[in-house]
C-alpha cells in the first residue's frame, strides 16, 4: 500500500466480541431472511470493516476490476475511525454483482427503498438480533462474552493473523492511514497511474482476499444452505 504509516492494535487490547466458528458464521448468514441484510452479513464477514462503512458503500466505489472497495468517499474527512480500502472475495463478487445491477453508482444497501446509510446506527443492531435468531449464544456460561456486531471484526482479523503480514491486516482494517493524494492516484477518473502500478500498490489487499477466498470462504459455504443453494 503506498505511504502508510501506523501499527497494529496492541494484542492486549480487551476484545468487544467473542470469536465467532466458521458453524456459528453460517448460522448468522442462514438466519438473515431478508436479503438486504444478509447481503450486509457477507460483506461484513468478507472487509472486517464497520457495519456503517459497509451501509455507506456506493457502487462509485466498486472497483471490481482491481478487486477492491475504497470505503472512503471523495471529499470526506478521514475521522479516527479510518476508512481503509478493502478486498472482494467470495461470495461478495455476486453480491456486489446484482446490487450494482440494480442500484447503479448510488448506495447499494437499502431496506424498503432506503439507504441503509441513513439509519446505520440503527443497522449495528441487525447483527444483534441475527445473534439471537441464529442461537449461537444459547446455552453460554454466565459472564462469558457474547457474539455481537464486533466479533465480525474481531474473528476477521484474527483469522488473518500469520496468514497475511501485519502491515496487511493493518490496512485492510484501518489502522493504518491512507493519504487522499494516494486515493487520488488509485482510483480518480484520469489518473495517469497504469494497472499495473495500482495492481502492484494494493497488493496487500488483495493477498487478504486471496486468503480469504482460499482458506476462509470455503468453510462458510459449505456450512450455509443459504450460500450453498444459492439464495445468498
Amino acid at each position: 500500500m503506498p505511504q502508510i504509516v501506523g501499527q497494529t492494535v496492541p494484542a492486549d487490547r480487551p476484545k468487544k466480541g467473542r470469536y465467532l466458528s466458521f458453524d456459528e458464521i453460517a448460522a448468522l448468514i442462514d438466519a438473515a431472511e431478508r436479503e438486504h441484510v444478509r447481503d450486509l452479513l457477507i460483506l461484513t464477514l468478507g472487509t472486517g470493516a464497520r457495519v456503517g462503512s459497509i451501509c455507506d458503500i456506493e457502487g462509485a466505489y466498486v472497483h471490481a476490476d482491481l478487486g477492491v472497495i475504497n470505503l472512503m468517499r471523495w471529499g470526506e474527512v478521514q475521522s479516527n475511525k479510518r476508512k481503509p480500502i478493502v478486498p472482494i472475495s467470495g461470495p461478495m463478487r455476486p453480491v456486489l454483482d446484482s446490487l450494482i445491477a440494480r442500484r447503479g453508482q448510488g448506495y447499494l444497501l437499502r431496506s424498503s427503498g432506503t439507504p441503509m446509510a441513513e439509519g446505520s446506527k440503527n443497522s449495528t443492531q441487525i447483527i444483534h438480533r441475527m445473534v439471537r435468531r441464529a442461537g449461537i449464544d444459547d446455552g453460554s456460561p454466565v459472564g462469558q462474552t457474547r457474539a455481537n456486531r464486533c466479533s465480525i471484526r474481531h474473528t476477521f482479523g484474527d483469522f488473518l493473523a500469520g496468514r497475511v503480514p501485519d502491515f496487511a491486516i493493518s490496512s485492510v482494517m484501518g489502522h493504518t492511514s491512507i493519504s487522499t493524494p494516494d486515493r487520488d492516484r488509485l482510483f480518480a477518473r484520469g489518473s495517469p497511474t497504469t494497472e499495473i502500478y495500482k495492481r502492484r500498490q494494493l497488493q496487500a489487499v488483495r493477498d487478504v482476499g486471496q486468503v480469504l477466498e482460499a482458506e476462509c470462504w470455503p468453510e462458510i459455504v459449505k456450512r450455509s444452505e443459504a450460500l450453498r443453494s444459492g439464495r445468498a
